[in-house]
């Protein structure tokens, strides 16, 4: 069936538990499950022993976010097989602790305008400590006042244009999260190019080093999966595929199951060769 190359799990923004996304390849038959929690690397490993236990291989991965300040835009970049990690470490860090001061500052204005708290909020956080606006809402919704996570008042809130809550976060540029990621000795592939019109960035990383593109994805749209593919012949990069899967944590209409899009076994097996060769 192939392998599922990009999973969320409730280490950052997604609804379930690792166990529970695992168990579910499992159960569908994929070949390999890789888990990208956005920012959040740790929890991989103990990925990789529940994949063990329960008879499937579990890639070890993370999506880093990152901005093209050149372009004004988001890209994210996903990086497996990290060897190093002193250096990808420090560059989550920082991402991770911007992520969180713009979320406090989010629940500081929520907290003035419904009755929940800190706590509320953080009863909802898994031990990675990643903490974003899906925490609020969460906290929101268990108090009543939503019935989904990415609905009305979701953008009423958080909607980067007016959002009552919305607090911008302070972004690491693309280029200069690809210096960290060069170092981590793991396969460094862009993330679904069509989404945040991040296309645009796609020549500057692969010649900051990328060694793939996410081809398989939701999001791309056919003309880019065009230009994915003839970037890909031209400068012999991987194509790669995943759902993008967070369980119940997304919009509706963008709403997946786990294996929807995949990675063929034979660019799995590319990626292993390029892997190993890595240092």
């Amino acid at each position: 069936m192939g392998a599922d190359l990009h999973c969320h799990t409730n280490r950052s923004d997604g609804s379930d538990s690792p166990e529970f996304v695992i168990r579910m390849a499992k159960r569908l038959g994929l070949s390999a499950l890789a888990i990208t929690d956005h920012d959040y690397y740790a929890g991989a490993y103990d990925a990789e022993g529940l994949g063990r236990k329960f008879g499937l291989r579990v890639i070890n991965g993370v999506e880093v976010s990152t901005f093209d300040k050149k372009r004004g835009h988001k890209v994210h970049i996903l990086c497996y097989n990290i060897k190093h990690t002193d250096a990808v470490s420090e560059l989550l860090r920082r991402i991770t602790r911007n992520r969180a001061e713009a979320a406090f500052a989010s629940l500081e204005k929520a907290m003035k305008l419904y009755p929940i708290t800190e706590e509320m909020v953080m009863d909802g956080v898994s031990e990675s400590g990643y903490v974003g606006k899906q925490h609020i809402l969460l906290a929101l919704m268990k108090a009543g006042y939503a019935s989904e996570m990415y609905g009305e008042l979701y953008h009423k809130l958080f909607n980067r244009r007016n959002g009552t809550c919305a607090v911008p976060v302070e972004q690491v540029d693309s280029l200069e999260a690809m210096e960290y990621l060069r170092q981590s000795g793991g396969v460094i592939i862009m993330a679904h190019p069509s989404v945040y019109g991040s296309i645009d960035t796609l020549d500057d990383l692969i010649r900051a080093g990328i060694h793939g593109i996410e081809l398989h994805h939701p999001r791309n749209t056919p003309e880019h999966m065009k230009v994915i593919r003839q970037a890909a012949a031209e400068h012999k990069l991987l194509l790669t595929g995943g759902t993008d899967f967070h369980g119940y944590f997304v919009e509706e209409n963008r709403r997946n199951p786990l294996g929807a899009f995949t990675t063929t076994d034979e660019m799995l097996r590319r990626l292993d060769e390029l892997s190993a060769k890595l240092q």
